[in-house]
């Protein structure tokens, strides 16, 4: 795990720390099963790319780790948190949707004192229906998805 400096906003420093603590966790849950895990995802920490938001979203959404489980893949999308950004659920089911034909995409929730929960887009989409979307004080809206 990279260092934490004081630096950013406190809501920043927050979600790196969460961000970075779940792949932590996701990483030794992996390895204590003997799974082989590629990073994939773009990380915008420790190597941010210049004027990123000109990449297309859906290439920004590349998911952070393509799993290994023996003759399977499985591309897995880390959160540290169940609320997740309208435009990046959008993102997600686009991504499903062209690139995970013979790899299964997962959104991969990862909290301090618990197992991973892995959830479809398709679990994730059915669980929300009449969920109230949030809103965080930047406008950014949001769903809060439920655990199981």
């Amino acid at each position: 795990m990279s260092d934490i400096t004081n630096t950013g906003s406190y809501e920043q420093r927050q979600k790196i720390s969460k961000d970075e603590m779940a792949e932590t966790l996701f990483e030794n849950y992996c390895e204590t099963r003997g799974l082989k895990i590629h990073h994939t995802g773009f990380d915008s920490v420790s190597n941010p790319v210049a004027n990123f938001w000109k990449v297309h979203p859906t290439i920004r959404a590349l998911p952070d780790y393509l799993v290994e489980d023996g003759s399977d893949l499985y591309w897995c999308q880390v959160k540290g948190s169940n609320k997740l950004k309208l435009h990046d659920f959008v993102e997600y089911s686009t991504w499903d949707n062209l690139f995970s034909h013979q790899c299964s995409f997962y959104v991969v929730f990862c909290f301090k004192n618990g197992k991973p929960i892995f959830r479809s887009m398709k679990d994730i989409a059915n669980s929300i229906v009449g969920q109230k979307i949030g809103q965080w004080h930047d406008g950014v809206k949001y769903i809060t998805v439920p655990s199981a």
